[in-house]
């Protein structure tokens, strides 16, 4: 329940207003200088969590984006992320208890401090062959990212304006992928010679570590809930502190819901893909070649994740319309990905290519598949946040969504490098991938079309904005 005060027939407006100190809300309100309300606005707060993102993901995605972690084979890399996405599936899964505790900064600073753990394995496997290091640095790293992925979906989920939801989503979709033309960039330039196959060169994973590190103190310009000033004057809904044990109860709810169910087989598909698709451009493509792919495929899945924030957040059209013309886009372009990737896979089978190289005439056509997911794989997770978003009611609940979301993502991730961890014929990760999007389809239908006019936090923070206009009607009368 909330703890906002009620204005009632009886209620003055000085009363109101010492209601409202006492809940702790004055700080958001007091008058402040230009600098300190863009410090504290939901914009800047974006691009912090979008900075971060930059740091830690990003960079994970654009070493990712070599196929196999960048090493000569994927086989070992691949065991490595299983291990990764095992632990952050699980820290995932008990985050959203964890962020009600520790709060969500302190929960997204611990995240931070564990990023350079999964460039720096990479670095000391590929310059010195160890391999212990390896796994416990992606262990590691997996821990981090499951506390840090909690964090950031309370704060995507939560804080931006309500008719903003899908342009900052987008914003956040586009800083990781603005990192991962940054990473790009790094592996062209230091590959760009290396027309052959085999693992990049060592000192590439020691710029990706020097950018990781930057993460955790940027993670100290955040602003807590309680401080932040959105634009259209409403406050952030926070439920009051609880108690580990409540936090464990309603976090069982929130897994247990008919909606978690119904949506739990898209979170384990939602990025089944990246082990497929990574191993698929390793097997296949030359260094350089992978290389470039780490630098095309960010540009264009940033013009389809603001395509797809644009229409989240339409004007002209209701919540649930632009809920189910998003699912469409979803779906639709999914479809057409698979089938490609089937018909250029099936070729493959009948004649291995080699590695393909930028020089060689069937290099677009098999980077294609790689292309197309890279770019619209990201707005399938855009679009799941913005989702959840529909249905929040306080920032809690969306750290404990966001949890049960990326832990049931990182299982599906664990279970897609674990097999992908040993040789196969491509087409048993492809037809995966195809059958669990096939399954997803009608439960997520199904909660797609209960989405409602507005969230039910949208209408806890308009009745707040209400309230402030009626108190300050109620002085000047």
């Amino acid at each position: 329940m909330s703890s906002r005060p009620s204005l009632d027939a009886k209620s003055k407006p000085s009363d109101v207003d010492l209601n409202i100190l006492e809940a702790g809300l004055p700080e958001a309100d007091k008058p402040v200088g230009r600098l300190q309300a863009f410090y504290r606005s939901t914009f800047f707060q974006m691009l912090v969590v979008g900075m971060l993102a930059f740091a830690g993901p990003a960079m994970s995605d654009a070493i990712a984006g070599l196929g196999g972690g960048g090493l000569a084979t994927p086989y070992t890399a691949n065991a490595a992320s299983a291990a990764s996405y095992a632990m952050m599936a699980l820290f995932c899964f008990f985050g959203g208890p964890i962020v009600g505790r520790l709060g969500l900064k302190t929960t997204l600073l611990i995240g931070a401090a564990t990023f350079p753990f999964d460039g720096s394995s990479l670095y000391v496997n590929s310059k010195y062959s160890i391999q212990w290091y390896l796994i416990l640095g992606s262990a590691l790293s997996g821990i981090g990212y499951g506390l840090w992925y909690v964090s950031e979906a309370g704060i995507i989920l939560s804080y931006p304006e309500q008719n903003k939801r899908g342009r900052y989503l987008s914003l956040w979709i586009v800083s990781r992928n603005l990192g991962q033309l940054v990473g790009g960039a790094i592996n062209l330039s230091t590959n760009v010679n290396s027309s052959t196959t085999g693992g990049i060169a060592a000192s590439t994973y020691l710029i990706f570590v020097a950018i990781e590190c930057l993460g955790f103190p940027a993670g100290f310009l955040f602003s807590a809930p309680d401080k932040v000033r959105r634009s259209d004057g409403s406050k952030i809904n926070v439920a009051p502190p609880r108690t580990l044990r409540e936090e464990m109860k309603l976090f069982w709810k929130a897994a247990a819901t008919k909606r978690t169910l119904l949506l739990a087989i898209y979170f384990f598909y939602s990025f089944f893909y990246i082990s497929v698709y990574g191993t698929y451009l390793s097997l296949y493509f030359s260094l350089r070649a992978r290389a470039l792919s780490s630098l095309i495929s960010p540009a264009f899945c940033i013009i389809g994740c603001f395509t797809l924030g644009w229409v989240l957040d339409h004007p002209k059209l209701s919540q649930p319309q632009r809920a189910k013309l998003g699912f469409a886009i979803i779906v639709l372009s999914a479809l057409g990905t698979y089938i490609y990737t089937f018909v250029v896979q099936a070729g493959f089978n009948k004649e291995d290519p080699g590695f393909l190289d930028l020089t060689d005439n069937g290099w677009a056509r098999a980077f294609m598949p790689y292309f197309l997911i890279q770019t619209f794989g990201p707005m399938g997770q855009n679009y799941m946040y913005w989702l959840l978003s529909s249905f929040a009611t306080d920032v809690q609940s969306n750290a404990r969504n966001g949890g049960v979301f990326r832990s049931i993502e990182a299982i599906g991730q664990a279970v897609s490098f674990g097999i992908n961890a040993s040789g196969h014929d491509g087409f048993v990760g492809f037809g995966i991938n195809f059958g669990l999007l096939i399954a997803c389809i009608i439960p997520t239908w199904l909660v797609v079309r209960t989405v409602p006019e507005a969230s039910p936090m949208e209408e806890e923070e308009r009745a707040q904005v209400e309230m402030q206009e009626a108190v300050v009607g109620g002085q000047k009368d």
